[in-house]
């Protein structure tokens, strides 16, 4: 029986059996959300969640990145280096000791319940491109166990759901129109359409977004965006569809240590002006750009059979995109000898191969240039780069590097859960299934700039296409939990396991072909929770096993058979908690631990200086070590009658790695047993005050993030800060009765201009953004 068939069986045999009892007779209301919806509301959660409020919303601005309106929830740290997240190659999340970046996917994403296909910068997505912020109804956060149903197989830390918000019933049209600093700007209109057939409402929206870099100002970024969502009720069917457009030119930013932060915080040592010095323009902001086109789908429909909810759903995602670099010479490819350069003179693509060497000067000819002999350059520029090396009329030459993605992928989910009363339990059995196929292509072209005196044009067809790679992944996942209440006690079991098929198929050079066929074990997850005497007050215990599936880089080392030997990443997950709801208060305190093992690290076999453009490393990936997390995370919220509200987080976070077991491969990469995870700090604190009449509205909220490591020895510190957000608006009728309809937001992020590093690097990190200043009008019609 092959894995499909086998997680079909298993959920179907389940859900056969309730489907059986369900005709002994007639059972209770079933008032349980259903499980797209990642939570079961008629028993208790048995693990810690969070989710964003709408005035953590309003603290950001309308330019902002749906991601940072995560940053007031306990346990989570969203860095950025543009100061509106616009720079994915800058955006981290961190949350108990795991992390998403543009290297490391350790938490899950998903949209309304379903996969975002990734979050690595390399052909990943992350919730921006899917979701505009202004379209953002909430954010359903698992810190550490998601729901047995989370579509993601990269939740070892938890799972982030990401939901659009519903169309409204009545017909309306709102129009936003945003600036501020940094050249930034935003134009976005919805049209809700009311109820256009019977029992159906839609929406559908569209901006554009404009700013530059908050450094130099060198760097412009652009980002559209369309989107529609509609919800209907049609033969006793629950349909909902969601499609949306996103396309995105971003300037990227650098990290830099903090010897270099200490020397100049405002400069991240990129440069905003051309030289036509290769080596200095290595480094032009303009020219290190993320170009992403992401498109995604779904339907999805809920009906019942009996006492049985079922939910189906289909999806597609489909993304092109681009990563620029300038290397500061022209790759040798082919050997002219003497004679002119082919690299230098447009109009020839080799296809595969490997390097034979670097161009960095050619004379009048095209030939390459012959150094001064004894020339040693001059200060800060190697000779090999130093225009003074070369005679006076060589001319210096630079690539433009760009590195292609493109990917595909299509899948379904399905769930059923059957609730029926048997005597004093009121149980609740739910299972399901989630196959995807996705298919996706790499490819890395490097084109010849055509004058380097000029600017950084670059000539259309590539003089070396230095690889072109498809990767194909059938993935398969199946879950089943029991839910019983009896009286004030839930209890939960649970169990789910993955399938993953993955191929890699050079289409150059070798055609070098490799396959990973991996599954998990089954995971457990199980829990109680306990609706003490006193009233809103639960407590709560749960355990998970957590996994993330080995990630297709894996399939690039340049070892084929230790490829085999990679295991999945796995967590082991405890939380004791409780939870209070009384009233205008609210309040949770969770106590976690965390086992991360056999964490995937690569294992370089020998390392280059500098940028290595040309991907020379070789090495091996290996399950070496992990993380180990326990702390303490508390939260409370308190509503007064007069619009005003209170809240505040607390986090403290022991997060360390843990060694392999061999000391001197621990020392090679850098890993200290017991240090700090990098990016973690130990204490965060989050206090917030908003307050909302009939005409204004302002808030106000500061976060304390503690000292953090930049590196894995727990050697290298950034300081800790104290960041706050600000905001006041006006509702256009305080000023005249015909402005009824219009809302004016000023938003200050960073009030008090802090300068501190943010997302960490490697040893070094992204600069904090500054003090930045935004209005919005909205305008309701």
């Amino acid at each position: 029986m092959n894995k499909w068939m086998m997680g079909a069986a298993v959920v179907a045999l389940s859900l056969a059996g309730a489907q059986a009892r369900a005709a002994d007779g007639a059972g209770a209301d079933a008032t349980a959300g259903t499980v797209d919806e990642l939570v079961v509301t008629g028993a208790q959660e048995v693990y810690a969640s969070s989710v964003v409020q709408q005035p953590m919303m309003e603290r950001q601005s309308a330019l902002s990145s749906a991601n940072d309106v995560l940053n007031e929830l306990p346990g989570v740290l969203v860095t950025e280096a543009d100061t509106f997240g616009s720079s994915d190659w800058g955006t981290s999340i961190t949350m108990r000791g795991f992390v998403s970046n543009r290297d490391e996917q350790q938490i899950g994403t998903t949209i309304d319940g379903l996969p975002n296909g990734g979050s690595g910068y390399g052909g990943g997505s992350k919730a921006n491109r899917y979701i505009d912020v202004l379209d953002l109804k909430t954010v359903e956060v698992s810190q550490g166990t998601a729901d047995i149903a989370s579509r993601s197989n990269e939740a070892l830390g938890g799972t982030l759901n990401y939901v659009t918000s519903d169309p409204e019933h009545e017909q309306r049209v709102r129009v936003t129109v945003a600036g501020g600093d940094y050249d930034a700007r935003k134009y976005y209109v919805r049209l809700d359409t009311g109820e256009i057939a019977p029992d159906t409402y839609a929406w559908i929206s569209a901006s554009s977004a404009r700013n530059s870099d908050w450094i130099d100002g060198s760097g412009k970024t652009t980002r559209d965006h369309a989107a529609a969502k509609i919800v209907s009720r049609f033969a006793g069917v629950d349909l909902t569809g969601y499609l949306s457009y996103d396309n995105a030119d971003e300037s990227e930013y650098s990290s830099i240590s903090p010897e270099q932060f200490a020397e100049n915080p405002g400069w991240d040592r990129l440069t905003g002006t051309w030289t036509g010095v290769p080596y200095i323009d290595q480094a032009y902001r303009s020219g290190s750009r993320a170009l992403r086109d992401n498109t995604f789908a779904y339907l999805r429909g809920k009906f019942d059979v009996a006492e049985v909810k079922v939910t189906l759903t289909g999806y597609g995602h489909m993304m092109n995109g681009r990563g620029d670099w300038l290397p500061p010479y022209l790759v040798d490819v082919t050997d002219n000898g003497s004679a002119p350069n082919t690299e230098f003179l447009s109009g020839t693509t080799i296809l595969g191969g490997s390097a034979l060497g670097k161009i960095y000067f050619v004379t009048p000819t095209g030939a390459t240039a012959t150094m001064i002999p004894g020339c040693a350059g001059t200060a800060g520029i190697p000779a090999e780069y130093d225009p003074t090396c070369y005679a006076s009329d060589s001319l210096a030459v630079q690539s433009y590097r760009h590195t292609h993605y493109r990917n595909r992928r299509y899948g379904v989910t399905a769930d059923a859960e059957w609730r029926h009363v048997f005597g004093q339990v009121d149980n609740t059995l739910r299972g399901g299934l989630w196959l995807e196929h996705g298919k996706s292509n790499s490819t890395r072209d490097w084109h010849k700039l055509i004058d380097t005196r000029i600017g950084y044009a670059f000539a259309d067809n590539p003089y070396w296409i230095q690889y072109s790679t498809d990767y194909e992944t059938d993935e398969t996942m199946y879950y089943v939990e029991d839910v019983a209440v009896v009286g004030p006690l839930t209890a939960r079991i649970g169990v789910k396991q993955f399938f993953i098929d993955q191929s890699r198929q050079e289409l150059m050079n070798d055609k070098f072909h490799i396959s990973l066929n991996s599954q998990s074990d089954p995971l457990i997850s199980t829990g109680v929770a306990y609706q003490t005497p006193m009233d809103g007050v639960v407590l709560f215990a749960g355990f998970s096993q957590n996994y993330a599936a080995v990630p297709r880089g894996v399939l690039g080392a340049s070892d084929a058979l230790s490829v085999k030997t990679v295991k999945n990443e796995t967590a082991d997950n405890i939380e004791l908690g409780a939870r209070i709801a009384r009233g205008p208060l609210s309040a949770n305190l969770t106590l976690y631990k965390i086992k991360f093992d056999n964490r995937i690290v690569y294992v370089p076999s020998g390392f280059v200086t500098g940028i290595d453009y040309l991907s020379e490393v070789d090495g091996v990936y290996q399950n070496l070590g992990g993380i180990e997390s326990k702390g303490l995370e508390a939260a409370a919220s308190y509503a007064f009658a007069n619009g005003l509200s209170l809240s505040g987080a607390y986090t403290y976070n022991d997060a360390s790695y843990l060694g392999s077991g061999d000391a001197a491969r621990d020392a090679e990469l850098g890993i200290v047993q017991g240090a700090q995870v990098a990016g973690s700090p130990k204490h965060m604190f989050v206090g917030s005050l908003d307050w909302r009449g009939d005409v204004w509205k302002a808030g106000m909220s500061s976060k304390y993030i503690g000292e953090r490591f930049l590196d894995k020895a727990g050697s290298v510190k950034a300081d800790s800060v104290v960041l706050t957000n600000a905001y006041v608006g006006v509702a256009g009728e305080a000023v005249n009765p015909l402005l009824k309809g219009f809302d004016l937001t000023l938003t200050v992020n960073n009030l008090t201009d802090e300068s501190y590093l943010a997302g960490a690097d490697g040893s070094t990190a992204f600069i904090g953004a500054p003090r930045t200043v935004t209005i919005a009008l909205t305008a309701d019609f």
